[in-house]
Parts: C-alpha cells; sequence; structure tokens
C-alpha cells in the first residue's frame, strides 16, 4: 500500500512529495541477516532510484499496536491512508499566498494516484470490495438508508470550474 502526501516547507515554500508505504514482510524478516534491507542499504537504494546528490529520508520500522487500542495492522493501514495534503500544514492567514499554495497542488496533483494497493493488500482490498479511494462514492459512505437530522437541514451547492479563470463558479439550481 502506497500513499504520496505533499507537504509545504515554511521558511522556502517549497513543496516536498514523499510516500508512506506499507509493506508485507514474512513475520522472520526482521531477524533473518541474508534478506534484511537496512535503514542505510534503503536510503542507497532511494537515492539511486531518484538520480539525486543528496541522501533521502527512509524510515523503516515493524508495525505496532498504537495508543488507541487498534490491532497493528488496522493501525499502520490509518496511519498509512489518512491523507495525502493536510490543510493545516499549509493555511495560513495570507489569502494569496493560500491561493497560489493550492493552484500550485491543484496542477502538480492533477489526476494523480495518491493511494494504490499492491499484492496482499490489493487483493484484500478487492476480496472485501472496498471503494476505490480515487474513484469510489464520496457521498454515500456507509451502508445506512437512514438520514441525520443534520443531512436533512443539508442542502446541494454544485459548483463548475472555469479552466480560464483558474476559479469555481456557482451553478444556479
Amino acid at each position: 500500500m502506497r500513499s504520496t502526501e505533499v507537504t509545504v516547507n515554511e521558511n522556502d515554500g517549497s513543496y516536498n512529495q514523499h510516500m508512506h508505504v506499507l509493506l508485507c514482510v514474512e513475520n522472520a524478516y526482521f531477524r533473518k541477516k541474508e534478506n534484511y534491507i537496512t535503514q542505510t542499504e534503503w536510503v542507497d537504494l532511494w537515492q539511486k532510484a531518484l538520480q539525486v546528490n543528496y541522501r533521502p529520508v527512509a524510515n523503516i520500522k515493524a508495525i505496532k499496536p498504537n495508543k488507541k487500542g487498534d490491532k497493528d495492522i488496522q493501525a499502520a493501514i490509518k496511519e498509512t491512508s489518512k491523507y495525502s495534503v493536510k490543510s493545516s500544514d499549509f493555511l495560513t492567514d495570507d489569502d494569496e499566498k493560500n491561493q497560489e499554495i493550492v493552484n500550485d497542488l491543484e496542477k502538480g496533483l492533477y489526476r494523480k494516484r495518491m493511494l494504490s494497493y499492491g499484492g496482499l493488500l490489493k487483493q484484500k482490498h478487492k476480496l472485501l470490495n472496498l471503494d476505490d479511494a480515487e474513484e469510489g462514492n464520496l457521498i454515500q459512505t456507509s451502508d445506512e438508508e437512514k438520514t441525520t437530522e443534520e443531512e436533512q437541514k443539508a442542502h446541494s451547492i454544485t459548483a463548475i470550474w472555469n479552466f480560464e479563470k483558474q476559479n469555481y463558479f456557482l451553478k444556479n439550481l
């Protein structure tokens, strides 16, 4: 399972794209020396793959239960897939700067798959008949047919993207 996250550097305004990856390995992986890849080796592999002259960060560790009492694998999946871009990490009091960042992120992340599954986790995802994170139903997220009081009060607003003006415009219903 791979989730791509983008953060914004407060100091220089640069963007940092990085991955959170959940790998399934045999129980003995961390005990066997012949197949174990060290932190240093992971960094070497990433540096070679990226073709960069700096040492990228790689933080590899076994999964463990979290403080909320989730089972280890549940906690790892939640942590790996929780968000691609967290607005509280980049929004400021400067509306112009916020708009620039949102525009950059929109252009940079357009048509990018931010969450994907492979191997065993892909099989489990399919077996459980889960919605695709990129194309799934974001409106009806549960099987419950009943409507809550908040849902009854809600109304729909439709906005249309105007590419020339690079902005959304509300559609009159």
